[in-house]
């Protein structure tokens, strides 16, 4: 597989979103713990899945579709939330190179309250299509 979509996303989201940063803030991994080097504000994306690869008969190439999980953790609600309604603007209707789409599955993201820390986790999944030979 010569492509991989979560880093690819998260890539795009330091790029598109000032406040990120990749490796300080913003990380292609599942939610980790707040440490010394992850903050409590902070962003994650890693792969979830996706359908099974479409192939025309006889083509080598598959067209897949990836879902990204994007989770924003941060202490305050607010802050949070306009985090994650800032990433799904900023990355809608952008295209990232060597993928074919990249679609918004979310309308708004979703507030999915607090964790045992007390910090405040919003969720959004995105779709990136891509050719796999």
């Amino acid at each position: 597989m010569t492509h991989t979509p979560a880093k690819a996303l998260a890539t795009e989201m330091g790029t598109q979103v000032g406040a990120l940063t990749l490796g300080t803030n913003l990380f292609h991994s599942t939610i980790r713990a707040p440490d010394s080097f992850v903050p409590k504000n902070a962003v994650f994306a890693w792969d979830g899945g996706g359908a099974g690869p479409l192939r025309s008969m006889g083509e080598p190439d598959e067209i897949r579709r990836s879902v990204i999980v994007v989770d924003v953790r941060n202490i305050k609600y607010n802050t949070g939330s306009d985090l994650a309604i800032l990433i799904m603007n900023s990355l809608r209707a952008k295209s990232i190179a060597t993928y074919l789409d990249l679609v918004l599955v979310n309308s708004a993201p979703r507030a999915l309250g607090k964790d045992d820390e007390g910090l405040e986790h919003f969720g959004l999944e995105f779709i990136l299509t891509f050719q796999e030979p």
